[in-house]
């Protein structure tokens, strides 16, 4: 007959084994999930499911001036529980950076590529660990928006990657970098 503690230590063991490979199982699913639906090599457009943080005015007088006075703020309302996310599509095609609507597909905010100004990824930051810093500024507004994004299932340093390489082929050269970022 087994003992109890026995029994309990058998239960652990098996429950640690399938919490194990569910996660391998969840990783390789994210994985194909991504190869196959988030890029379409034809139009060279990707989509990353990531969640919108925050949008700040960036402003001397207001002392945000760089993507560091992004991440410091958004710690200080992290900390005060006045951060309320939303989870968007984040798409990047050739000439754009869209954020469409997770549910309905509709487009919230387009950037044409020539209006970001800067992007950037934030690894381990905060309690965000993966975040997407995007500056972008359009035609006849005074001062550049920063646009945070905690990026889960594809980390933020990969969509960097993507967007500065379209933001490359933008300004021209005759070997286009982006279909090379997406392999």
């Amino acid at each position: 007959m087994l003992s109890l503690s026995h029994m309990t230590m058998t239960i652990n063991k098996k429950l640690t084994l399938w919490f194990f490979l569910c996660c391998l199982f969840t990783q390789e699913q994210q994985r194909k999930h991504f190869t196959k639906n988030s890029i379409n090599s034809l139009t060279d457009t990707s989509q990353y499911h990531v969640e919108h943080l925050t949008t700040f005015v960036l402003d001397r007088k207001d002392g945000m001036i760089t993507v560091e006075d992004g991440i410091r703020r958004l710690r200080l309302l992290n900390a005060k529980g006045k951060v309320w996310t939303q989870e968007i599509l984040l798409q990047v095609e050739e000439k754009s950076v869209s954020l469409m609507d997770q549910e309905t597909n509709n487009e919230l905010e387009r950037f044409p590529i020539g209006t970001v100004q800067h992007c950037q990824a934030v690894m381990k930051a905060c309690s965000y660990d993966s975040i997407l810093a995007l500056v972008c500024k359009e035609s006849g507004q005074s001062k550049p928006d920063l646009h945070l994004f905690q990026c889960d299932d594809i980390k933020a340093n990969l969509i960097h990657a993507d967007i500065e390489s379209a933001m490359i082929d933008a300004k021209g050269g005759k070997v286009k970098k982006r279909p090379e970022t997406l392999k």
